[in-house]
C-alpha cells in the first residue's frame, strides 16, 4: 500500500472515530443548553484550539481574495448544518441521525457529477448504495424514527454538507489547516448573536453536559474538520464524506466501551456491508471528464 493511501486511511479512520463520539455529545448536551447555543460552543472551543496555531500574518495578506469561500463555508459547512443537526437531535436518536447524515456520498457524488464534472464510477455509487443499506440493517430499521421535520432538517444539512465538500475540493490556492480554521472562527462570530434568543452563555451545567461540549468542540469540531478538509483536498468529495458511513460503527465502539452495549450479530452484518460499500467507493477513483 502507498504511504499516500495510508495517510489518507488514517485519516478517514480517525476522523470516523472523533465523529462516532458526536451524536452521544450532541444528544446530552442540546436539551440542556439548547441547540444554537451548543453549536456557539463546539465553534468558539475549536476555534480557540487550532486559530493560534494554524492562523499567520502571511494568511491575511490573501484574506480579501479568500473572503467570498470562507463566508460560504462558514455559513454553509458549519454554523447551518450545525444548528440543524442540533435542533433534530431535541426530536431524533441518534441512529435515525447517522442514517440521514449517510446519505451525505450519495449528494456529494452527485454534485461531483454535475458541478465539477468529475467522471461517474457506478461502482463507487453501487459502494454508497451498499454503505447506506449496511447502516439501516446496523441502526435496525424498526428503531428509526419519522418526524417529517426533523428529517427534512438532517437532509438538509447532509446536502450542505455535500455541497461544501464538493466547494472545498476545488479551492486549490487555499491551505487546508488555514481554510478549516478561519472557517470557524468566522462561523462562532456568525453564531455569537443568536445565542440569546435561547439561554445565552451558562456554564452552570452537569459535568456530564460539561466534558460533552468540551469534547465536542476541541475533538469532534476542531481536530475532526480539519482533518476533514486536508482529506477532502488529499482525495476527492465523494471519497472523502465516505467518513459519515464508517461514524454509526466508530459509534458501537464507544457505546460498548463506556455503556456496555451489547455488539449483536445484526450490527455485525451491517458493519460488514459498510465497510465494503466504504471499500468500494475509495478503491474506484473518479477523474476529471474531459471538457
Amino acid at each position: 500500500m502507498q504511504k499516500s493511501s495510508i495517510i489518507d486511511w488514517s485519516l478517514i479512520v480517525g476522523i470516523g472515530i472523533a465523529w462516532g463520539a458526536s451524536f452521544m455529545f450532541i444528544k446530552v448536551a442540546a436539551p440542556a443548553v439548547g441547540p444554537i447555543t451548543l453549536v456557539f460552543y463546539r465553534l468558539a472551543l475549536a476555534s480557540l484550539l487550532l486559530a493560534p496555531i494554524f492562523i499567520r500574518k502571511r494568511h491575511l495578506k490573501n484574506i480579501k481574495d479568500d473572503w467570498p469561500s470562507i463566508l460560504f463555508l462558514s455559513f454553509f459547512n458549519a454554523s447551518v448544518p450545525f444548528y440543524l443537526f442540533s435542533k433534530a437531535a431535541l426530536d431524533l436518536n441518534a441512529g435515525t441521525m447517522s442514517v440521514l447524515n449517510g446519505t451525505t456520498p450519495l449528494f456529494s457524488f452527485v454534485i461531483s457529477i454535475l458541478w465539477l464534472r468529475l467522471s461517474s464510477n457506478w461502482i463507487q455509487f453501487a459502494g454508497i448504495l451498499i454503505g447506506i443499506a449496511g447502516l439501516i440493517i446496523f441502526v435496525g430499521y424498526e428503531s428509526l424514527q419519522f418526524a417529517i421535520l426533523p428529517l427534512i432538517l438532517c437532509l438538509i444539512a447532509s446536502f450542505l454538507y455535500a455541497l461544501s465538500s464538493n466547494f472545498i475540493f476545488q479551492t486549490k490556492n487555499i491551505e487546508a489547516s488555514y481554510l478549516a480554521t478561519i472557517t470557524l472562527l468566522l462561523a462562532t462570530f456568525m453564531v455569537f448573536p443568536l445565542i440569546f434568543f435561547e439561554k445565552g452563555i451558562d456554564l452552570n451545567h452537569s459535568v456530564n453536559v460539561l466534558s460533552s461540549i468540551g469534547l465536542l468542540g476541541f475533538l469532534c469540531t476542531g481536530l475532526a474538520y480539519m482533518s476533514f478538509v486536508v482529506l477532502i483536498k488529499r482525495t476527492s468529495p465523494v471519497r472523502a464524506s465516505t467518513v459519515v458511513l464508517i461514524v454509526p460503527l466508530t459509534g458501537m465502539m464507544w457505546a460498548n466501551i463506556f455503556l456496555n452495549e451489547t455488539i449483536t450479530s445484526t450490527k455485525l452484518v451491517g458493519c460488514f456491508l459498510i465497510l465494503i460499500g466504504v471499500g468500494l467507493v475509495n478503491f474506484f477513483k473518479e477523474e476529471e471528464a474531459e471538457s
